[in-house]
């Protein structure tokens, strides 16, 4: 069964931007090569991850990103079961005030979890919202 984990965080307060970086290229590249699908992005000192995939492989993968170091005050906003996936793959991203407004970006983010039920799908697009909208 498909389950998708939704959560936000915030990094600590040394990480520097090729620390993020190579985060960001190694999450794309593992979770890409394991059938996870998704999206992780990081905004002015914090992360926001949508995990999608074989559900005991998702809950793994949140134990360790729960214990990782590199961020504190995980917030988790979704844990589900879902019937169908929403995501084509993972992608991982750093918002910035150049990208925040590149309204195809944004809307690819937005179309992604258009296969999401309903009711899952209008929570994770306003924190979502809010997320980009954070600077």
């Amino acid at each position: 069964m498909r389950y998708a984990i939704c959560y936000v965080s915030t990094a600590k307060a040394d990480l520097e931007k090729p620390e993020v970086e190579n985060l960001l290229d190694y999450t794309s590249n593992f979770n890409n090569s394991h059938d996870i699908r998704g999206v992780l992005l990081y905004s002015e000192g914090n992360f926001f991850q949508i995990l999608e995939g074989d559900k005991k492989f998702v809950l793994e993968l949140f134990d360790q990103i729960q214990k990782d170091n590199r961020h504190h005050n995980i917030i988790q906003v979704l844990g589900k079961d879902l019937k169908q996936g929403a995501f084509d793959g993972f992608k991982a991203e750093i918002v910035t005030s150049r990208n925040k407004y590149d309204y195809e970006l944004v809307k690819e983010y937005m179309e992604q979890v258009e296969g999401l039920d309903p009711q899952t799908q209008q929570t994770v697009k306003r924190i979502l919202e809010v997320f980009i909208d954070t600077r």
